[in-house]
């Protein structure tokens, strides 16, 4: 099995077209064919059918694509780390949840600078579910999350609480919030349920929204209440005519650090966690 061969497989399910794919590959419609059949016949498995509307992909291609997707994942990884060992001691690939990249992140990047001078850093912020699976595949190292999700090959361990306070652009106290104007924050489950358990008065609204960023940009917008990490609250109200909220509770999210079980003892992964800790440390002091 060949690399242009998985590569051809992956154009093919967005383009759906097997001349669309060998205009975009710049190679002839033969050769897609070609990559294609030897492809279903190293897998033992039909991938496409093919017709006047062109390629749709069977059962069999799509389980298939999660697949392929990390194959050539796995190979861009296994190029980056073979051209810099020349370069480096050492490659480190850290990732923290979408959100943290005002908080936690920038600090951890800057300590790992200090405690892993020789050694490469990549770094990344995406959702827990992907860095989850980037760890079972070995495409990530550490990852800072906040939804484990219990498999038996990952270890967790508690690094922090994150907590969200209220802000609005219009209400100083929690009688005056108007639900129309008010943002719930669907950010993480655990915020969800918290928010549920302690306002149910809000808990049904208008809007909700799932980045926490974006909320923030609505209410710089439009104006109204939405629920922001504490830092940011202190920078949006230092910022803006605002208000944390009086009387609306602060909501906590639990954050844990996630790594591959068998590599815990590592020292490169135990430098990492911590430059994290160190990390989160000054950014509490």
């Amino acid at each position: 099995m060949q690399l242009d061969h998985i590569e051809t497989f992956l154009d093919i399910m967005e383009s759906r077209n097997f001349n669309r794919t060998a205009d975009r590959l710049g190679v002839t419609q033969s050769t897609v064919s070609t990559r294609i059949k030897n492809l279903e016949q190293a897998i033992g498995s039909e991938l496409f059918l093919r017709g006047r509307a062109g390629a749709e992909p069977t059962a069999a291609g799509r389980r298939f694509e999660a697949y392929a997707r990390a194959m050539l994942s796995t190979w861009s990884q296994a190029r980056h780390d073979v051209r810099a060992f020349n370069r480096f001691e050492g490659t480190l690939r850290v990732a923290a949840q979408v959100g943290m990249t005002r908080s936690i992140l920038p600090g951890w990047v800057e300590t790992l600078f200090q405690v892993l001078p020789k050694s490469s850093i990549h770094v990344e912020s995406d959702y827990s579910p992907q860095m989850i699976s980037d760890l079972s595949l070995g495409n990530l190292d550490i990852a800072v999350v906040y939804a484990p999700r219990y498999l038996p090959e990952i270890a967790y361990d508690p690094l922090m609480v994150e907590e969200y306070v209220m802000v609005s652009t219009a209400a100083s106290i929690l009688s005056e919030v108007n639900p129309d104007t008010y943002i719930r924050p669907g950010y993480t489950v655990a915020l969800e349920k918290a928010h549920a358990e302690a306002l149910p008065q809000l808990a049904i609204g208008r809007l909700s929204m799932g980045s926490e960023t974006l909320a923030e940009a609505m209410l710089r917008r439009m104006g109204g209440t939405c629920y922001m990490r504490s830092d940011d609250a202190r920078r949006y109200t230092a910022e803006r005519p605002s208000f944390v909220v009086e009387g609306a509770p602060a909501l906590q999210q639990p954050v844990h650090t996630a790594i591959l079980a068998r590599r815990k003892h590592e020292p490169i992964i135990r430098r990492g966690i911590r430059a994290l800790h160190l990390a989160v440390m000054s950014m509490e002091s």
